[in-house]
């Protein structure tokens, strides 16, 4: 059923396509955008997974030359993910014309472009998307190089040096260019030294001068130390993978509550803020990938552990129930259900769990009974408690949309297929 309610999602993104340059985009609240988070990477890298799985799984079988299920014209996804690839390597082949995006980061710049394209390359054979992927992490590359030194830049996964330098680290695990090798050890480099030595550990602030700390994985400690650790290790540098180990053992030591293993959202905490969060870009669904990455590297007794403290904070936590408005109001990737459940397929594959699978299972059980049918096929609609009414207008992206969510249900009908990003 999950692969049967994925390609209807995707029949309802390509029903709320625009057109544009070389193929067609997506908006979000009446903007068009091409990034990873809300737009057409997004898009394209929801694709990537879907195409992986779809023709892994045991749904009917829709293969093609170059593409899998996803090169058939006449599928909804195939359609989407062409047009998708087709705009992106557009923007690649002619940067200097395009405006939609601000920066090189890697959900809402450049680098994403070049995520989305490697990762459709890999599940389609696209040479021509591979090389395009190359050249945008080549001329991100060349713009770090020369980029003046600058302590307030942005450190974290989404937005900063962080995301960037998973970018460049994807690139060099193909044929790896020299500037991009050594771009990435310049970002690697600068985040060590933005590193703040607290009692608590090694943290990372997004931004320098922000008042508060973010521990977890999309703007903050847990995310640069996942990276700095990768990058250790494609790049072979012990340092680096030190200074990851440092800061996740100064996470441990944090998240020991007396009831049990959480990570503050905030440090300091806001009022007018959750505790503690459970989601990809805040809480342990995201932190857990730190641990698992450093088990992988150098298996340790405490990297297990953490780990299963992870996943024990999100069975405490009694997702997807709607304990009170506001708890747990959203389906997609990057702060809801969908997330979660991408983790523990994650897990499943590593550690063959059928209780975890079963989990998963019960979560799309929920996500599956909130889908928002369409004339043009399903989508989903996250909540806004404080908003009348409470639901927000669907959305196609990646991190809060359609795309995301279906990507995770076509995984779902084939559990071992291995992830496209294991960071996210």
């Amino acid at each position: 059923m999950t692969h049967d309610v994925a390609r209807q999602a995707f029949t309802w993104i390509e029903s709320v396509a625009v057109p544009a340059d070389g193929g067609l985009s997506w908006l979000e609240a009446g903007e068009r955008f091409d990034d990873l988070y809300a737009g057409t990477a997004g898009v394209l890298l929801g694709c990537a997974e879907a195409t992986a799985a779809l023709s892994a799984g045991d749904g009917p079988a829709e293969t093609a030359t170059g593409g899998g299920m996803a090169a058939r014209p006449g599928s909804g996804l195939g359609r989407v993910a062409a047009d998708a690839r087709n705009r992106l390597v557009h923007l690649a082949r002619n940067e200097p014309d395009a405006t939609t995006m601000p920066d090189d980061g890697v959900f809402g710049g450049w680098a994403g472009v070049a995520v989305a394209l490697r990762a459709w390359a890999a599940v389609s054979g696209d040479q021509p998307a591979l090389d395009a992927a190359a050249l945008v992490t080549a001329r991100i590359a060349e713009r770090l190089l020369q980029r003046p030194a600058d302590p307030a830049r942005h450190t974290d996964v989404i937005s900063g040096d962080a995301g960037i330098l998973l970018t460049l680290l994807d690139a060099c695990d193909d044929a790896p260019d020299a500037v991009v090798v050594q771009a990435a050890h310049v970002l690697a480099d600068g985040l060590v030294k933005l590193a703040e030595d607290r009692p608590d550990g090694l943290h990372w602030r997004m931004l320098a001068g922000n008042e508060h700390l973010m521990p977890g994985f999309s703007h903050g400690t847990a995310g640069v130390a996942y990276t700095l650790a990768a990058a250790g290790n494609t790049l072979h540098r012990d340092d680096l993978l030190d200074t990851a180990v440092r800061a996740a053992d100064g996470l441990l030591a944090l998240g020991d509550q007396p009831d049990g293993w959480a990570l503050p959202l905030l440090i300091p905490a806001r009022p007018d803020r959750p505790s503690v969060n459970f989601g990809w870009c805040h809480g342990p669904t995201g932190t857990v990938r730190l641990f698992a990455l450093l088990d992988t590297l150098d298996p340790q007794p405490r990297w297990r552990q953490a780990i299963e403290a992870c996943l024990q904070a999100l069975r405490d936590s009694r997702l997807p129930q709607r304990l009170y408005p506001g708890y747990w109001d959203n389906v997609a990737r990057c702060c809801g259900t969908a997330g979660v459940g991408q983790l523990l397929l994650d897990r499943f594959q590593a550690t063959g769990d059928p209780a975890l699978l079963a989990w998963a299972g019960t979560l799309a059980a929920d996500v599956l009974a909130r889908t928002v049918p369409t004339p043009h096929g399903v989508s989903w609609s996250n909540t806004e408690h404080t908003r009348t009414p409470p639901d927000l207008p669907p959305e196609p992206g990646f991190m809060q949309g359609a795309a995301g969510v279906a990507s995770w249900l076509a995984r779902l009908a084939a559990p071992t297929t291995p992830p496209i990003l294991p960071w996210l």
